[in-house]
């Protein structure tokens, strides 16, 4: 497997020892012997404003966003996708064919998009999008 991006829940889960799919942990696996794990600093945004909210918070096992996000980067094949203008621009676009605009996940859909790799995801919204238009995404479900 080459190079593939964690969506912001499934890097949450696998630096929390969270449940994933069989399949998903192969793709990682291959990914990090391989191409790289790539994250974006968008899920350190994500991470902290679902922090602040009453519901749904995630875990991350007593570490601050910024702990918990330098430590993902420190796993063996873990690479930081930093947002490139093409990125943003591509960002932009994703709303049009996505038929959602929340920002996170435009910044990582146009990440992958960009960078040419599957998204790993649970996210049922970006897994429609991913099933009514393979030609625009690519998803490995976790």
């Amino acid at each position: 497997m080459s190079a593939l991006l964690l969506d912001t829940n499934a890097l949450i889960w696998f630096t929390t020892d969270g449940w994933m799919q069989p399949s998903a942990l192969e793709a990682i696996a291959g990914a990090q012997a391989s191409g790289g794990i790539f994250v974006s600093p968008i899920s350190a945004w994500e991470t902290g404003v679902a922090l602040k909210k009453a519901r749904s918070r995630p875990d991350l096992q007593g570490q601050d966003v910024a702990l918990w996000f330098r430590n993902a980067l420190r796993i063996p094949g873990f690479k930081l996708a930093i947002p490139t203008q093409r990125v943003a621009i591509e960002a932009a676009r994703v709303p049009g064919v996505f038929g959602r605009g929340d920002p996170g996940d435009c910044f990582l859909i146009a990440t992958a998009r960009v960078r040419k790799m599957p998204i790993v995801t649970r996210d049922s919204h970006i897994r429609e999008l991913a099933n009514a238009r393979p030609d625009y995404l690519q998803v490995i479900v976790c």
